[in-house]
């Protein structure tokens, strides 16, 4: 079984959610037999929610004033404001190990690591992750880390979210490139700009970009390549890791 892996320019928020989720469908249907990676871009800056995320932090007339599209995701967590960014998105279907949502996190975790670590950013993967907050109180995916996920100097890099649909899993997350996600907090419900300062403070604290750690902005292709490469290579690897593992016999 192969890793395939699609690139794709930049497209609207709703084709890209609609698309990842039909992915999914399909694998769980049986009707995709080999795990699939997209590599894509958006064509404007979009905000995402979470599944099961509530629109009330949200200001709505902010974002149709701003023309953000708001568009919800397949899988859960909270909010994403998807600009200066490479995502990722995976689906692993029922025949493959990886559909263990552990395992695809860990797998996912060290390909996006390799894949920057490729492009000169100081990567590293958190094998622990923060502790939860309850979903009405986080305001952004990249207010705390999450076990497997990549940071750059403590600092979250990458954002990562999975949905289960029978047997098959579909993972998708946003690779920071440039620090526009931080406008997400102008598009927030808060009391006053006060608190618009402290949560952008936070997030800026939590979270870095490419950009940011190499000193570069224009990487957008070399990053494309590196991340194609390392999936694939991380792939292979795991199917190897898993086929030693089962030619293992007890006497």
């Amino acid at each position: 079984m192969r890793l395939e892996i699609r690139q794709d320019g930049p497209l609207s928020g709703k084709f890209l959610m609609e698309r990842d989720f039909h992915d999914l469908e399909m694998a769980a249907k049986g009707q995709r037999s080999a795990p699939r990676l997209y590599l894509y871009q958006w064509e404007v800056p979009t905000l995402s929610l979470g599944y099961h995320q509530e629109t009330g932090k949200i200001d709505l007339a902010k974002l149709e004033a701003s023309d953000v599209p708001l568009v919800r995701r397949p899988t859960g967590g909270a909010a994403v404001l998807h600009s200066e960014e490479l995502t990722y998105s995976i689906v692993i279907p029922e025949a493959d190990d990886l559909r263990i949502g552990s395992l695809l996190l860990e797998f996912a975790g060290r390909a996006l690591k390799a894949g920057l670590t490729a492009i000169g950013v100081d990567a590293q993967l958190d094998e622990r992750g923060e502790t939860l907050a309850p979903l009405q109180n986080r305001t952004s995916c990249f207010a705390r880390t999450s076990r497997w996920e990549v940071t750059a100097n403590g600092k979250k890099i990458v954002g990562s979210a999975q949905r289960r649909l029978e047997s098959a899993l579909l993972q998708h997350g946003s690779i920071l490139i440039g620090p526009d996600h931080l406008r997400i907090v102008d598009f927030l419900v808060t009391k006053d700009e006060t608190e618009k300062m402290h949560l952008r403070a936070r997030l800026a604290d939590k979270s870095t970009c490419v950009g940011e750690e190499i000193g570069k902005s224009d990487i957008v292709p070399a990053l494309r390549e590196s991340m194609a490469d390392a999936f694939l290579t991380e792939y292979e690897r795991f199917r190897s890791r898993v086929d030693d593992t089962r030619m293992v016999t007890i006497d």
